[in-house]
């Protein structure tokens, strides 16, 4: 990552973005994830992702942008969770003059609201459906538990950052884990500033998309149609 930027948090008054450890007594099998592939794998078995899983709604979104329009809000992504994480944690980050905006955005977000983090870009699985994914930060907005996705497209598409989130807060519920009051979008935008949605709690469309996945993996005997 170029060194562009710097931000610091360190000697601050506020005590925003503050990480505190998950309760324990939860025990999760090893689940490990390959970054550059994109891969879940339980116990030598590969698990789809979330984002797979939402292929049905995302393609009729993607397959309209062109391929480099893809890409960078790809890189755009990548870039900015991982500053944001490194901010979380550290309290300090350095990043490209491009994402600058993106990042501040997040830090206006972290002012304005009372913010404990439990868990930053953590993995998990669900423990019956065998998906899984990365939640973006679970812990306490506003003084109340919630599951937060960070986006940093130029438009969020609201049904699908629904099923997502509610993808999500099932995977945690499946491990016994506990239950958000809150599922919410941030969308950090290149002007500086940011949105914050709460999402409806529904699995309809995730279990929509988790049927026709089910039915496309599903394997048929030679010569036969079950």
């Amino acid at each position: 990552m170029q060194q562009g930027f710097k931000v610091n948090l360190q000697g601050r008054s506020i005590e925003q973005g503050r990480l505190v450890r998950p309760k324990e007594g939860i025990e999760i099998a090893r689940l490990l994830f390959h970054n550059e592939k994109h891969e879940y794998i339980l116990e030598g078995e590969k698990l789809p992702s979330v984002s797979h899983i939402l292929r049905f709604m995302s393609r009729d979104i993607y397959e309209e942008m062109n391929q480099y329009n893809v890409d960078s809000a790809a890189r755009r992504g990548s870039s900015v969770h991982e500053a944001c994480e490194i901010l979380d944690k550290y309290k300090t980050v350095e990043c490209d003059d491009e994402y600058v905006p993106y990042v501040q955005a997040y830090i206006k977000f972290l002012k304005e609201h009372s913010v404990e983090w439990e868990d930053i870009e953590k993995q998990y699985y669900h423990k019956t459906r065998l998906y899984a994914g990365t939640i973006d930060r679970f812990g306490i907005v506003g003084g109340a538990k919630a599951l937060v996705d960070i986006k940093t497209s130029c438009t969020v598409h609201k049904p699908l950052a629904k099923a997502q989130l509610n993808a999500y807060e099932d995977m945690r519920e499946s491990q016994g884990l506990e239950t958000a009051e809150k599922l919410l979008c941030l969308q950090l935008m290149k002007d500086g500033k940011y949105r914050l949605y709460e999402a409806a709690k529904d699995m309809s469309e995730f279990d929509a998309c988790w049927l026709l996945h089910t039915a496309l993996s599903k394997k048929h005997k030679r010569g036969a149609i079950e």
